[in-house]
């Protein structure tokens, strides 16, 4: 079924979403409801095209947590949503752990390049104590991209590099495809909108939006946020 995949008419669609959703109201509600409805999208489009003997290949489950290491780029916009989805959803005592988290890692992450972040295995602040992704439901696009067939691979592959060795992990690259693709048409709808469209780190959009919800706003207004 991938090889009769379109996947430029999917990005279209993707970019489409972005921009029909935030040309009426261009608030923080708003980016949170349009990404919500891409991610639905997104999720849809893989469980109609992911064949079930591909699915059942696919090792990853809650509680490994093994790749929640390493540096993730998102879009703005997804730090709306995730910044909206934990204050919305997260009570008193955890959203003050989250925030506080999202604190200590961006002090000990902000300077690191990818290899330095992986080497000392920060984990990610929404990783929770049974090592499972807390903000779930609104996870980064390019976290929806990442599967792995093997868990040990994954411990291999983070943990090699220090030695200067890698190691592949193989992955759904239909899903991977998909998931990138997203992420791409928003950023050109994005783009399309006068919005920033740049690639941002996960931790330091949150913080920041954390800190200060009203940037979320100034963002939308065409403001670039300098993180």
């Amino acid at each position: 079924m991938h090889g009769d995949f379109d996947i430029s008419a999917y990005a279209d669609k993707i970019r489409d979403m972005v921009v029909d959703g935030l040309k009426k109201t261009r608030t923080a509600a708003a980016v949170s409801g349009a990404i919500a409805r891409v991610a639905c999208f997104a999720e849809e489009t893989l469980a109609d095209n992911l064949a079930n003997r591909e699915a059942q290949h696919i090792a990853c489950r809650a509680g490994c947590g093994t790749c929640c290491v390493v540096n993730v780029s998102i879009l703005f916009p997804e730090a709306i949503a995730i910044a909206a989805y934990v204050r919305r959803e997260f009570s008193g005592e955890e959203f003050a752990g989250a925030k506080e988290r999202t604190d200590k890692l961006y002090a000990g992450s902000r300077w690191l390049d990818e290899e330095e972040r992986l080497f000392l295995r920060h984990p990610c602040a929404f990783l929770d104590e049974a090592g499972a992704c807390a903000i779930y439901p609104v996870r980064p696009f390019l976290c929806r991209s990442v599967t792995s067939t093997d868990p040990e691979s994954c411990l291999q592959a983070v943990a090699l590099p220090a030695l200067g060795e890698s190691r592949p992990v193989l992955m759904n690259l239909f899903q991977k495809s998909l998931m990138s693709s997203t992420f791409e048409a928003m950023g050109r709808g994005l783009d399309e909108m006068g919005l920033d469209s740049r690639g941002v780190r996960l931790t330091e959009a949150v913080k920041i939006l954390l800190d200060r919800p009203e940037l979320a706003e100034e963002f939308m207004a065409g403001r670039r946020i300098d993180l």
